[in-house]
Formats: C-alpha cells, structure tokens, sequence
C-alpha cells in the first residue's frame, strides 16, 4: 500500500511522520524562522546538494557502473545502494521544504 493510499485512507504514512519529526527537530534546533524567499532557496539547494552528495557517495561505494569520459565502463560490481543516507537528507529537504512553505503563511497571513 502506499503512502498515498494510506493518507486518503486517513492513516499517517511513515515518510510524512519521518518529515513531521525532522521539522520538530529543526524547529526545536533553530526556533521559528522568518526568511525572505532567496535565503529560504539558499537552504534548500544547500539541503538538495547534500542529496546528490549522499547518492553519489553511495553509488561509488557500491561499485555503480559508471562510463569514463571516453565511454568505457569503469565500474562492474554493482551491489545493492545503501540508502540510509539518502533517505535522511531526502527527509531534510521535505521538511526544509514546508518550512519554507509554513514562512510564506505567516507572511500572507499574518
């Protein structure tokens, strides 16, 4: 079932309750903040290049192949990501995401 499902069946998917605890921890960490737009975009690149980062880490680190700049393959031993990395920076970006978003209310809706 996915998370999807398990939302418009009014159940809470574990991936949202993983982005509603990160967002507790950031709030709790850095208190309400109240960014214009660009810094707010500033954090999410910064939040989004820490996920490219963890996928290309762990995709070295499992052998991915991966073509040289003149085509061949350099890498052959291909094994199974491991993607705890990935899913935690994942779970950042979300929750940098709605804290942009929840910014924008008190903005528009003071």
């Amino acid at each position: 079932m996915s998370g999807l499902t398990d939302l418009m069946q009014g159940k809470i998917p574990n991936e949202i309750l993983l982005v509603i605890q990160e967002r507790t921890r950031q709030e709790g960490k850095w208190g309400e903040q109240n960014h214009n737009d660009y810094y707010w975009l500033g954090i999410l690149g910064e939040e989004s290049g820490e996920v490219s980062k963890a996928l290309i880490e762990n995709s070295i680190v499992a052998g991915v192949p991966e073509t040289s700049h003149d085509g061949r393959v350099m890498h052959l031993n291909v094994q199974e990501l491991n993607t705890s990395d990935l899913e935690k920076e994942i779970i950042h970006v979300a929750a940098v995401a709605i804290a942009w978003l929840e910014a924008i209310h008190r903005r528009k809706y003071p």
